[in-house]
């Protein structure tokens, strides 16, 4: 009996019916499995896509923000293109415009006195204080000619960008010819009759070193520097972000009682994907000359 019923047990199994009814219920769940799957999945992909566009945005943002609010205060201008421009700054201070009768050693190069004269083309001055972020070997010039070309650190005083005190316009820039923490000498003795125009209400000082501009140039952003800020000649061009669709640059120009505003607004795209993401920035920037 016990024999029979062992028998019994090993030949029973499934029929084809049951196979084909189980299949057919996995198949069923596993349909309603994919479609309550399919839309989480999909924004899973769309967020991380979305997520890459946003970091290509915010680091090309940062990059402009950050150089510049190095700019020299009342450079900044936005062109054709769109591109927006100015002049960056390396450092700056106060510039002594008082003799020191108690100082025993007020000498300056061939000067009898260490304050900075604004009726000459050729001078030296000591600073107050002392410059904190100079290059270990500042390169030095002669003439005018340097500054425009790059190859020298430039003094730049009261600069308000208006007709007479207008760096563009080579208006109150000079040639530094030696410098250090302490004290600047500049010379322009090529360019007769130059002195700068005027004075600074706080005895400011700013030292540059080029030009800067971010070019909007269909799909792509633009950095361009070392040219010719007088007559825009030359430059290198180096590219920032691509995969534009739109940019964006405005400037309101900084008040008494404001300081100055720049709004950069950039639409990044993958076309492949269908994704784009529009993002803004905005940077003050002093206006304090």
């Amino acid at each position: 009996m016990m024999i029979k019923n062992m028998e019994a047990i090993q030949n029973k199994g499934f029929t084809l019916i049951e196979l084909i009814i189980v299949i057919l219920i996995i198949g069923i769940l596993s349909s309603v499995l994919a479609t309550i799957m399919r839309g989480p999945m999909t924004q899973f992909v769309q967020v991380e896509q979305r997520a890459n566009l946003v970091d290509i945005a915010e680091t090309a943002l940062l990059r402009m923000t950050r150089e510049i609010r190095l700019a020299l205060p009342n450079s900044i201008r936005i062109n054709a293109g769109p591109e927006i421009e100015f002049i960056r700054t390396v450092d700056g201070g106060r510039y002594r415009d008082k003799v020191d009768p108690t100082d025993a050693n007020i000498q300056c190069g061939s000067k009898s006195n260490d304050k900075l004269s604004f009726s000459s083309n050729t001078d030296c001055f000591e600073i107050i204080g002392a410059l904190q972020n100079l290059p270990g070997s500042p390169p030095t010039g002669s003439t005018q000619a340097t500054c425009l070309n790059q190859t020298a650190l430039c003094l730049v005083i009261f600069n308000t960008g208006q007709s007479g005190a207008n760096v563009y316009n080579l208006d109150n820039i000079a040639a530094i010819s030696a410098i250090n923490t302490t004290r600047i000498t500049f010379n322009n003795s090529a360019m007769a009759g130059f002195k700068f125009p005027h004075k600074s209400p706080r005895q400011r000082f700013f030292i540059i070193d080029t030009p800067v501009k971010f070019v909007c140039n269909g799909a792509q952003i633009n950095r361009v520097f070392n040219y010719n800020f007088n007559t825009g000649a030359g430059g290198t061009s180096n590219l920032l972000v691509n995969q534009l669709s739109n940019c964006t640059f405005t400037y309101n120009a900084g008040t008494a009682t404001r300081a100055g505003l720049v709004t950069i607004s950039i639409t990044v795209r993958d076309n492949d994907l269908g994704q784009e993401v529009t993002l803004l920035q905005q940077a003050h920037v002093d206006n304090q000359p």
